[in-house]
């Protein structure tokens, strides 16, 4: 198969763009590499929006595209090779990588910001 590439400054932008004039402050773009349970999606956000509190059914690693967030965890997440406890607030920002476990969490915009989920889909789990 041949690669497939994708230029994330761009869709950032794009993306950044998008959740300003949304309603909901957030715009969202799914990244098909055709690899099968695993799933990439760019959710940008307007300064102060936030992905409310959800499940994670799945297994799941949040990387800062632009802009900085907050994640906030009701059971451990693990940064830096660090595990951090149930309810902790880890501020990500480009370079920071976090494992979201199986468990709620949320994460809010600090500033108008993009991350990039990558998700593996669980057997009997609808993933993120």
């Amino acid at each position: 198969m041949d690669p497939v590439a994708h230029d994330l400054d761009l869709l950032a932008d794009h993306l950044i763009e998008q959740s300003e004039a949304s309603s909901d402050g957030r715009a969202t773009r799914s990244i098909d590499l055709g690899l099968g349970t695993l799933r990439l999606m760019a959710i940008g956000f307007a300064a102060g929006a936030e992905l409310p509190e959800h499940d994670n059914p799945g297994e799941a690693v949040l990387q800062v595209l632009r802009g900085s967030v907050r994640v906030v965890t009701i059971a451990p997440a693990v940064v830096d090779r660090r595990e951090l406890g149930p309810g902790r607030v880890v501020e990500a920002r480009p370079g920071l990588l976090v494992r979201i476990p199986d468990a709620r969490h949320r994460v809010e915009a600090l500033e108008p910001s993009v991350i990039l989920l990558t998700a593996v889909s669980l057997p009997g789990g609808s993933g993120h």
